[in-house]
């Protein structure tokens, strides 16, 4: 402290000294006067110039700051300006800035208003002026208040891309420069590449959703147990084992097809494509050439055996067929007689296979024909006695033992 005060003191004697001096100081003691005080003289000179340099750096560094600022803004050009942008305090690229200024440059007015109000009140928007002075010097800069976005996707795996920069597994981006941005998603399939992309101005913090064109499916058959085939392709996968399957491309037409093994041979389904429905049904028609074939024959003979069976009053002549349903269609067709033997003749037998179905149930295959008849009544011995009958029967038909046989018959009409 008594270091301090003696310093103190000298400085005062100093000066008053000097006051003195200057006091009685002649024009021609000026040269003497200048050449011993030099020193205190020459001080005085470099704080004056210092001041008037501080002055006017505040004036040119401000006004050019946001001079530059203003065309970078409107003009997107954010090489005018970048050097002096700050986010978080920390310097950015050119490329940085970029989205920032592609906005502004479609929004020239509010370019020009952020500049103005900078110049009264030191903060705009996001904007803020700052000046982190360099001893007397002036050092502008701008600071821009970082925002965040998450993007959020229908595909937890889909990796997300903002101006093709993959951002985190999180798919949030913090610390991001306001302004236009590209927002792309990416997402790997069996079969291939599914992108989405769109153009998005994100001014503050933000959730957006990009919706990838793709889908997971679950099927479901009548046959659970047929194998799946994709684009022409088996995938070793039973329809029971598609649940929530995928991902599958909407845009790329890959359709479905089922295949399943049967006594009779290999039967395919129908293609089906890929749509925006997650559940699709896909059902297998069993009925191949053979097993039409094979069914029109036991058809033909059972009703054949029955017409026989009808001539020679025994209903257990009749072939491919349960009891109970032998005894069903005898009773069907038979009719009674006072007198003289009724005779039976098949004039035409049709089998109506659109009319039909085939079915799996409890681990058996069951079909149910429609049979159309047409047969003549007649007396043998009284010719004028006849009568021609027409009729259908649903003919009730099931798989057993390598073999098809008639279970059940139901006489019908279409009225």
């Amino acid at each position: 402290m008594g270091a301090v005060n003696e310093i103190l003191l000298k400085i005062k004697e100093y000066f008053k000294e000097l006051y003195s001096e200057i006091r009685g100081l002649s024009f021609n003691e000026l040269k003497d006067f200048i050449f011993k005080r030099r020193l205190f003289l020459i001080s005085v000179l470099l704080i004056f110039i210092l001041l008037g340099f501080s002055f006017g750096s505040y004036k040119s560094s401000k006004n050019i700051v946001l001079k530059n600022l203003q065309i970078a803004l409107k003009d997107d050009k954010p090489g005018k300006i970048y050097k002096k942008i700050r986010v978080d305090g920390k310097k950015i690229k050119k490329e940085d800035l970029k989205p920032l200024t592609e906005y502004y440059s479609e929004n020239k007015n509010q370019a020009i208003n952020i500049a103005k109000d900078l110049k009264t009140k030191d903060n705009s928007g996001f904007f803020k002026l700052v000046n982190k002075k360099i001893l007397f010097i002036d050092n502008y800069t701008i600071e821009i208040e970082p925002i965040a976005v998450k993007v959020n996707t229908n595909f937890e795996n889909a990796k997300v891309y903002i101006n093709n920069n993959e951002i985190a597994a999180t798919n949030i981006k913090r610390g991001l420069i306001p302004g236009k941005y590209s927002i792309r998603g990416e997402l790997e399939t069996k079969y291939g590449l599914v992108s989405e992309e769109k153009e998005v101005f994100i001014m503050e913090n933000t959730e957006i959703d990009l919706n990838i064109q793709a889908i997971n499916i679950s099927l479901t058959s009548n046959f659970n147990d047929a194998d799946v085939i994709i684009n022409d392709k088996e995938i070793n996968k039973k329809v029971e084992e598609i649940k929530n399957y995928g991902p599958i491309p909407l845009s790329q037409d890959i359709e479905i097809q089922l295949k399943r093994d049967f006594p009779w041979g290999t039967v395919l389904s129908d293609k089906v494509k890929v749509g925006d429905v997650p559940n699709i049904n896909i059902n297998i028609n069993m009925a191949n050439d053979k097993l039409i074939e094979d069914i029109e024959a036991i058809i033909n003979n059972f009703y054949s055996s029955t017409f026989n069976a009808l001539n020679n009053g025994d209903f257990k002549l009749i072939e491919n067929s349960k009891e109970d349903a032998k005894s069903k269609i005898y009773d069907s067709i038979k009719r009674e007689s006072l007198f003289l033997k009724n005779n039976y003749e098949l004039n035409e037998l049709k089998t109506e296979i659109k009319s039909s179905e085939f079915f799996y149930e409890n681990g058996v295959y069951k079909g149910n024909i429609v049979v159309n008849l047409n047969y003549h009544i007649s007396k043998k011995l009284i010719p004028f006695i006849d009568k021609n009958v027409e009729e259908m029967f649903l003919t009730s038909m099931e798989y057993n033992n390598g073999s098809w046989e008639v279970i059940d018959v139901q006489k019908f009409n279409l009225e």
